[in-house]
């Protein structure tokens, strides 16, 4: 099984040369179906939303999702600033913007015949903002993928709908449970089978063997696609392994976490346009997304609004 490709954002920065960087990152993603971004954080910047999280954390209880000595901890756009860096992340936009947005594989722009504003290009925004805490004595995650969660046969639309991340907040080592991933994975035709190297079809739980781990030092990223098959590993040492999982996916499919619950516009109404267009502040295209008397959901967010004013609409008429 091959390992996982790595790549160097500090180093790319430095030789300015961003766009061959952002080309690898797209073709191993097409070939691989997973990658990893060393340094793409600073450690000081990695310190600084574990320090804002750590009340969360702290106050959450283990198991709350059928993992005995795990915390998910959620709502990181509105709890911590410092996690914006790496939700806005030039390297993970770009990926999201070619593989969501124009669905490119195998390095090509697969021909989208109609979108919402007829661009070529389909909306997407954030899907899931959350701490994962693994304790000491988690055992292992089943390896599964994340595409599953809508219910819905999305493999037969040949759409890619979901890129997912997983940022080190501390170093991820074997012994503390890194991240397991498949690679080629993504390629497998259906979502609870593959095939081994004979082409022989298997289960999931039966190709676990084949993972490899995202070993990576605090301040990397790992970046997969929705299709590719993953799980986080066994805890045996005696140390917390801290990640930030954010996700991305197409802007008509559900939000797994719900961000205008985890964000309500009182908070929203002070982020940046860019934070607000990637949560989900905005009408992906066409009338999806509208609310009250077809206001777009930048009105919410205006001081003062109240949807139960008659007559709070005119603030959009009036171009407030």
């Amino acid at each position: 099984m091959p390992g996982l490709k790595r790549f160097n954002y500090v180093e790319a920065i430095v030789s300015e040369s961003r766009d061959r960087f952002n080309q690898g990152l797209v073709d191993t993603i097409c070939e691989d179906g997973a990658l990893i971004v060393e340094d793409a954080l600073s450690v000081d910047q990695v310190t600084e939303i574990v320090t804002e999280m750590q009340p969360y954390i702290d106050t959450t209880p283990h198991g709350l999702h059928g993992l005995e000595h795990s915390r998910r901890v959620g709502a990181l756009v509105a709890r911590s600033q410092a996690s914006h860096r790496a939700i806005a992340h030039p390297a993970v936009l770009h990926v999201c913007d070619q593989i969501l947005g124009y669905q490119v594989r195998e390095g090509k722009e697969v021909r989208i015949t109609q979108t919402p504003r007829g661009e070529g290009r389909y909306p997407w925004r954030v899907g899931l903002t959350q701490i994962i805490d693994v304790g000491p004595g988690q055992k292992k995650q089943g390896v599964h993928r994340g595409n599953g969660l809508w219910v819905h046969d999305l493999a037969g639309d040949r759409l890619d709908p979901q890129i997912e991340t997983m940022w080190a907040l501390t170093d991820f080592t074997v012994e503390n449970g890194a991240t397991h991933v498949i690679p080629g994975s993504h390629r497998w035709p259906d979502v609870m089978q593959g095939h081994d190297e004979k082409g022989t079809r298997t289960w999931l739980g039966e190709v676990d063997q084949e993972s490899v781990q995202a070993t990576m030092r605090a301040g990397s990223v790992l970046i997969w696609t929705g299709w590719t098959v993953h799980g986080a590993g066994t805890n045996t040492s005696n140390e917390r392994r801290i990640g930030m999982n954010i996700d991305y996916s197409l802007s008509f499919l559900s939000q797994e976490e719900n961000q205008f619950l985890s964000c309500p516009p009182n908070v929203a109404r002070s982020l940046s346009e860019e934070m607000r267009r990637l949560i989900g502040y905005t009408q992906g295209g066409g009338a999806l997304n509208y609310f009250a008397d077809c206001l777009r959901p930048k009105v919410a967010l205006e001081e003062g609004y109240d949807v139960m004013v008659p007559g709070a609409h005119g603030m959009e008429v009036e171009g407030k």
